[in-house]
C-alpha cells in the first residue's frame, strides 16, 4: 500500500510516546494520531501474536483488546 511521508513536526509527544522511527511511512490517509495508536497498542498486538498461531485468531484477540476494528 502506498504511504505518505508526514512531516516530523506533525507528530506530537503524548504521554511520553516518542516520535516514529526514522523512515516511518504512515499509511495513505493516516492522521497524525496513527503513530500514537500503533505505539499504544504495540503491547496488545505483541501479546496476541505470541498467544495465537492463526491470523484470524490474532485479529479476534486484537479486536477484543482494543474494543473494535480500529486501534485506540
Amino acid at each position: 500500500a502506498a504511504g505518505t511521508h508526514l512531516p516530523r513536526k506533525m507528530f506530537v509527544r503524548l504521554g511520553g510516546i516518542p516520535e516514529p522511527p526514522e523512515g516511518y511511512v504512515a499509511p495513505l490517509g493516516a492522521s497524525r494520531n496513527t503513530w500514537t495508536n500503533i505505539y499504544k497498542n504495540k503491547g496488545r498486538i505483541d501479546y496476541c501474536v505470541a498467544q495465537f498461531g492463526f491470523l484470524t485468531n490474532r485479529l479476534k484477540c486484537i479486536d477484543k483488546l482494543t474494543g473494535g476494528p480500529f486501534l485506540e
